[in-house]
């Protein structure tokens, strides 16, 4: 199988962007690339595993985890006090609270006091950090197991038609 140079390229970028942002402490570019890397992951495996899936990269990211908990029931390793999916679920719900949550209050009222929440947010980065890798291994781990799978049909299959072939 070709590798994807572009992937793999954009991959070792973003990664090395999280382990800066987060030594700087730009934690909201972390949450940030790490959705995308879970995305990313999520859309791959949704779409490898239902051909007739019609997500795409503008698929809401709730509604990514959600086919992904329903397609790899089962399937999903523990993660903390749950599975994976759930804990992926979980750190979504406090993504959104992060990413909004900083200047955003209902009207009159204030915000949330700068430094707890940005302990807050290093907190989020650091679990999605985690969890962007939990998804990325695991997702690896279903590649190799699918590859490994099509091969066994594949020898079987040229197997069979090489007996039938023989005189």
């Amino acid at each position: 199988m070709a590798m994807n140079t572009a992937k793999y390229l954009s991959y070792a970028e973003a990664w090395r962007r999280i382990k800066d942002a987060t030594s700087q402490g730009f934690y909201f570019e972390v949450v940030t690339l790490c959705e995308s890397i879970i995305s990313d992951r999520l859309l791959s495996y949704v779409r490898g595993a239902d051909s007739t899936n019609k997500a795409t990269v503008l698929t809401p990211f709730s509604t990514l985890i959600a086919q992904w908990r329903k397609l790899a029931s089962g399937k999903l390793p523990v993660h903390g006090n749950s599975d994976l999916g759930a804990a992926v679920d979980a750190w979504r719900l406090e993504r959104n609270a992060i990413i909004h949550g900083l200047t955003k209050s209902e009207p009159g009222t204030p915000t949330a006091q700068v430094q707890p929440f940005i302990a807050r947010a290093e907190q989020a980065a650091k679990t999605g950090a985690a969890l962007a890798r939990a998804v990325s291994s695991w997702h690896r781990r279903q590649l190799r197991a699918h590859r490994a799978v099509k091969k066994r049909l594949t020898l079987r299959s040229s197997g069979t038609a090489q007996k039938r072939a023989a005189p």
